[in-house]
């Protein structure tokens, strides 16, 4: 819609600032994108609520964050006055870091590249995959309690930490469509070719990214192997942290854990793993072996299907939860596999 100065009058104006004193939090607790790795203030815009972003989109409420972005529900103020209320998403990229190992436009490139590809998929972790709202007047909802209500908040000197609202409950009935999204620290690989350094959300990391000894696309097979469970349990798989720190993720403990649920891990592995003699001995044995929990499997794990049902789905994830790369079944070969297609009986 092209606006002229006389027309502007007959769009949507924005709300005013909210007179609600929201909680305060305590400035000495990390939270939200503070919690990232790598995370630095002088990184991330500050935006404020009820800010205008280029003259057309009023931030209501914050949606989420990552390492390298926050995102925000926002106003299209750019509709005429009797239009129905519009929403946007907007998300607001972190400055670059010296230590970065992919430029910035990296993630819009991904994406093309993607589209290009395969033009169907113009569209992992759970926080990867996006599920379309049930109900799109939740977000008015939003932006209008967050006005009236505002969650706590954390102000320092130069910026104000916002909690997020992003809890929309489980899925009432099934919405569909689905989009993967998050493509910021994603890489090409052509056949054969290696990446080192760290990638993945930290429990559902694998174990060669863990170890530093090189990845390639089936670092993303573990990965779905251990997100699905995860999604037909209801809960991690994985529950790696430190001793006597409950929210502290360690890689030591999600090695052991690792496995008490598959076995040892192979001696090639580990000898090309940068990484491995901080958490193993030359013998190869984990150097704080109480990291390895006693009877971990995923027959006593899975609770949520049994039967020939429970049989086949676990041999399904034994396809992507291997310990070498070089083992684990394609996307191709996952394609066929029967518990995909077929009907199993429960106990």
């Amino acid at each position: 819609m092209i606006r002229t100065w006389p027309l502007m009058a007959l769009c949507r104006r924005p709300w005013p600032i909210s007179s609600v004193v929201a909680p305060r939090l305590d400035p000495s607790i990390l939270v939200e994108e503070e919690k990232t790795p790598n995370y630095h203030a002088n990184r991330f815009y500050p935006i404020q609520l009820g800010q205008v972003l280029n003259g057309k989109y009023q931030v209501a409420t914050k949606l989420g964050y990552g390492a390298n972005s926050t995102v925000w529900l926002a106003r299209d103020l750019n509709r005429w006055r009797w239009s129905k209320e519009k929403y946007v998403a907007i998300k607001v990229n972190a400055t670059i870091q010296r230590s970065r190992r992919v430029p910035m436009n990296n993630e819009l490139d991904i994406m093309r590249h993607i589209s290009q590809v395969n033009p169907q998929h113009k569209d992992l972790k759970p926080d990867n995959i996006m599920v379309k709202i049930e109900d799109p007047s939740i977000l008015g909802q939003d932006a209008q309690d967050e006005f009236d209500n505002p969650l706590p908040q954390k102000h320092l000197d130069a910026r104000t930490i916002y909690l997020s609202r992003n809890n929309y409950g489980p899925l009432r009935v099934p919405t569909g469509i689905i989009q993967v999204v998050d493509f910021d620290l994603s890489v090409r690989a052509e056949p054969g070719q290696i990446h080192m350094g760290a990638i993945q959300g930290e429990i559902y990391r694998a174990p060669e990214v863990i170890l530093n000894a090189g990845y390639t696309y089936s670092a993303d097979i573990w990965s779905l192997g251990v997100m699905l469970w995860d999604l037909l349990e209801g809960k991690r798989l994985f529950n790696p942290t430190a001793p006597g720190k409950a929210d502290e993720y360690d890689d030591q403990s999600h090695l052991g854990q690792i496995a008490a649920l598959i076995g040892p891990p192979p001696q090639n592995l580990l000898s090309s793993g940068q990484r491995t003699s901080m958490f193993y001995k030359p013998d190869g044995k984990l150097r704080d072996p109480g990291r390895v929990p006693g009877d971990f499997s995923f027959e006593n794990t899975i609770s949520c299907m049994s039967g020939e049902e429970k049989l086949r789905f676990i041999q399904f994830i034994k396809r992507m939860v291997k310990w070498s790369p070089e083992e684990r079944s394609t996307a191709r070969e996952l394609l066929n596999d029967p518990w995909l297609y077929e009907d199993f009986p429960q106990d």
